[in-house]
């Protein structure tokens, strides 16, 4: 047992005692000592020293609860760094607070959640992950507010903290995982309409397409300015924990999961699969075969699901799907694959042009788009005999997919594409095979 003596002679060196505590990150402390320390510090201002004693103090193994006075520090130490607009001096309050948090009583141990949710918008990504991944894997409630941690956590492509992000790469693991609890909650329902959920929950193909897709109310909100918390009154965890608990709550809305934020989550992940991507997919490709939506953040999504999707069909087979949402994939992509023909028929927008020279502005959004679209349609009707029916019996399909062999500079591996879903369609089916030889 580390000597009380030892530790408290450099009590008024914090920086030397936080090196101390953490070289002695093993060793069992006195109860003693956590209350000395605790009292030293209540009558300090709060300082990024002081904080890093008190984080290395509780990072290690503790049998006993906090003591009262150790809570008055958290809840002082929580006062001072909600409303900080120091990103060092929150760095190591997040730290202090994952280490606490286990010794807090049952009712209370989301304490440190609700304080990660707070802080989201100032940075610390890495710290903050840790709390939520700790949080997310004991909690059993679907109450957890994954809009605010989406929308914060994955807002930017380039993570502009230079240190490693292990903790968001486990998040982003958890988050795939446990996307029934948000991803309809947060995004679908928030953007699509109920009538074409269901009809994509019933595989009901004749009304699919001819359903109003999306929510007439689903512009995207405006951000709103979140005033501070004031925690001036609070002086028991009772009423901290209440405080907190309604501010979340009041102060940040619930609202729609931004697709740039979605996407950056789902393309950092290519081995998880969400439970909900058919749907997704489903959706997005709905929103994609619309005349009117240009949109290149909408086809980033799509192009990224594509992938997901075939690659969920090339590695997992069929753990979420019974085969019914693989007919409907089928029917929707060949329904596109007509679409963009069309487009590239009539040079509808510039991003469907056949292009014999490279484009002005290369690499268009829709580089190798056809190439994508009919390696799907192969991985899906591989050794699949409804699938490949299913794709010529959709009026038009393989008569599209046979055009895309045409020389296009900004679809330059269409046609190796086309050879290998001829094979996949025409193999072991004859109906198939006399349809594209009637074809003219």
């Amino acid at each position: 047992m580390c000597s009380s003596d030892e530790i408290l002679s450099f009590i008024n060196d914090p920086r030397y005692l936080a090196n101390l505590l953490k070289e002695k990150s093993n060793t069992i402390i006195d109860d003693s000592i956590y209350i000395d320390i605790a009292n030293h510090f209540l009558c300090q201002d709060i300082s990024i020293e002081g904080l890093s004693v008190q984080r290395n103090l509780y990072g290690r193994s503790r049998s006993s609860l906090l003591n009262q006075c150790e809570i008055d520090l958290l809840i002082f130490n929580i006062k001072e760094c909600l409303n900080s607009n120091s990103k060092e001096l929150t760095k190591h309050f997040l730290q202090y607070l994952h280490n606490i948090n286990r010794l807090l009583p049952n009712k209370y141990r989301d304490i440190a959640y609700l304080c990660a949710l707070i802080l989201l918008p100032h940075s610390n990504k890495n710290v903050i992950a840790c709390i939520l991944c700790a949080y997310i894997e004991m909690n059993t409630f679907n109450n957890l507010r994954y809009d605010l941690i989406i929308n914060s956590l994955y807002k930017n492509e380039d993570d502009e903290e230079e240190e490693d992000n292990p903790w968001i790469d486990q998040l982003t693991k958890l988050l795939i995982e446990k996307d029934k609890q948000w991803l309809r909650k947060f995004y679908l329902e928030k953007i699509y309409t109920k009538e074409l959920l269901y009809a994509i929950d019933t595989h009901d193909q004749e009304k699919i397409l001819n359903i109003q897709p999306i929510k007439q109310n689903s512009q995207e909100l405006f951000s709103k300015i979140i005033e501070k918390i004031d925690l001036s009154e609070i002086s028991n965890l009772d009423d901290l924990h209440s405080r907190l608990s309604y501010y979340i709550l009041n102060n940040l809305p619930n609202d729609s999961i931004n697709d740039l934020c979605l996407f950056n989550l789902l393309s950092s992940s290519s081995n998880n699969y969400p439970e909900d991507l058919h749907i997704l997919f489903s959706c997005s490709l709905i929103s994609i075969i619309d005349k009117n939506n240009y949109s290149e953040l909408n086809l980033r999504l799509f192009r990224c699901l594509i992938l997901l999707i075939n690659n969920y069909y090339i590695n997992q087979q069929d753990l979420f799907d019974d085969n019914r949402y693989r007919l409907i994939i089928v029917y929707l992509v060949s329904k596109l694959i007509c679409e963009v023909h069309q487009r590239r028929s009539k040079s509808e927008h510039e991003w469907y042009h056949l292009y014999i020279d490279i484009p002005k502005e290369h690499p268009l959004p829709t580089f190798d788009l056809f190439a994508d679209l009919i390696c799907l349609l192969a991985t899906l009707s591989y050794n699949n005999i409804d699938c490949q029916n299913q794709i010529r019996n959709t009026h038009g399909t393989i008569e599209s997919i046979l055009s895309m062999t045409q020389i296009d500079l900004n679809q330059p591996k269409a046609q190796a594409c086309v050879a290998w879903l001829i094979k996949c369609l025409t193999e072991n089916n004859e109906d198939n095979r006399n349809y594209i030889k009637q074809i003219k």
